[in-house]
């Protein structure tokens, strides 16, 4: 799993927020959940020993055609907008919730206390 970029993350929520594109708000969502899709697909055609130029544009081409095939699967541009921001606003609560729930690290119990060096207390070893 490859993880996202915060900077792309920032750019897949301005697009979704804008352009109200489900495609980008799944993109933002799955961002935040620490998973880029677009990375794990670039990843894996490079691992199939793809050119660079083949890993670098089926990706654009991609996100792309599903952009364009949003209106077609969902042509109503008012419920579109919705779903946008229910995964907006539905990946940054859940994001927080985990948050709040993951358990707490244990704290550092840091070097171990009294004389060191055979018994010395002179921290210089003198």
């Amino acid at each position: 799993m490859a993880a996202m970029n915060p900077f792309s993350s920032v750019s897949w929520l301005w697009r979704a927020w804008r352009g109200r594109s489900i495609t980008f708000a799944a993109f933002f969502a799955l961002g935040l959940f620490g998973f880029s899709a677009v990375g794990a697909f670039r990843h894996g055609l490079s691992r199939l020993g793809a050119p660079w130029y083949v890993w670098l544009l089926v990706p654009i081409f991609i996100v792309t055609v599903l952009v364009r095939k949003e209106e077609e699967w969902l042509p109503d541009a008012e419920e579109r907008r919705k779903w946008s921001l229910r995964l907006i606003f539905g990946s940054i609560f859940l994001t927080i919730l985990l948050a709040k729930l993951a358990p707490e690290k244990p704290a550092d119990a840091g070097p171990p206390a009294g004389p060191q060096r055979g018994g010395r207390a002179d921290p210089h070893g003198r």
